[in-house]
């Protein structure tokens, strides 16, 4: 709960109902008190209710609004945001957080730039991963939604790993039926996987397969896979040799062929699927995810204890773990 409400003004008009206006201009004043809400302010006609500006010149930071908090509770915030109030923060399990924006019906924050800037983007997250160690300058990892690079725009933008516990699909109108659309899923394995594929022929019992320069200086040499089927005709066919640079295929009479080329990006070579739980750790002793979930992971994480079958964080569990001693920290 937020104790103490300090607001920074350099104008402050307020208009008090059945009293003329109140004008307090107070150069670096503060006003504050000790009880919650600390001040109100309200108004029946359309526009802005409170707005800040501040129109320096000079160099250095600037900010026309500015909120800030320091509990560790459910629902807290810097700065909150409400388009209608039938469900809060609180409600909803969100928070502690820098702002939180919510809404009863429409979106609960919204980011936007009209910036023709290389770098720029609607909205930006960044992970400094260092927790009391100081205000490092070095990202662990950033995301971007609506993120212009080059000549590329993207929706969504990682920079690090991208991760999903559900499909990672594409989507598409269907041509013929207004009422259906089309969606693959990714495919997924446990490596890092690339690959090229294409059509060849033999000559005199022999081809060459030239590997693609996108393909090369991506991937790496060992772990190589090539799988050739003759196409129109029975005969025997085999990679005879393979390198990031050409295959040779060798066949026991001139045939058509298929191929797939398989490898593993360079720098996830030792990528490792089966890794420590990081994250299926609950967040706190209400953390809400596990309703977000696909039933087949809800399931696996009740079976090994984490939730109970409410979808109650199980407590004991998270004692016996000790994922219960961060929780003041991961709140914060």
């Amino acid at each position: 709960m937020l104790k103490q409400a300090v607001i920074r003004v350099f104008v402050l008009s307020v208009l008090l109902a059945g009293s003329a206006a109140l004008e307090a201009q107070v150069c670096g004043g503060s006003l504050s008190c000790a009880v919650t809400p600390g001040y109100t302010f309200s108004s029946s006609a359309a526009g802005t209710v409170l707005f800040g500006t501040n129109t320096t010149g000079a160099a250095g930071q600037a900010v026309g609004v500015q909120g800030k908090e320091n509990n560790g509770a459910v629902g807290s915030a810097g700065v909150i945001g409400f388009d209608g109030n039938s469900c809060t923060p609180v409600s909803h399990s969100l928070g502690p957080a820098g702002v939180i924006g919510s809404s009863d019906n429409f979106t609960g924050v919204i980011g936007h730039t009209n910036s023709q800037t290389n770098g720029q983007a609607g909205v930006a997250g960044y992970n400094y991963n260092n927790l009391f160690a100081g205000c490092s300058t070095s990202p662990a990892a950033i995301g971007y939604l609506g993120y212009k690079t080059g000549g590329n725009v993207y929706g969504v933008y990682s920079v690090g790993n991208f991760a999903a516990t559900g499909t990672k699909a594409f989507l598409e109108p269907h041509p013929t039926d207004p009422s259906k659309e089309i969606r693959f899923v990714s495919l997924e394995g446990p490596e890092a996987g690339t690959y090229f594929r294409g059509s060849g022929r033999t000559v005199h019992g022999k081809a060459t397969i030239e590997v693609p320069e996108s393909f090369r200086l991506v991937t790496a040499e060992q772990g190589l896979t090539v799988v050739v089927t003759p196409i129109g005709d029975l005969a025997q066919i085999a990679a005879i040799s393979k390198s990031l640079d050409k295959i040779i295929i060798q066949s026991s009479k001139d045939v058509a062929f298929d191929f797939m080329v398989n490898g593993v990006r360079k720098a996830f070579q030792n990528f490792q699927s089966v890794v420590p739980n990081s994250d299926f750790i609950p967040r706190g002793p209400e953390d809400p995810n596990f309703f977000a979930l696909p039933p087949e992971i809800q399931q696996r994480l009740i079976d090994t204890g984490i939730y109970l079958p409410d979808g109650k964080v199980n407590l004991e569990k998270a004692h016996e773990m000790g994922w219960d001693r961060t929780w003041g920290s991961t709140q914060r």
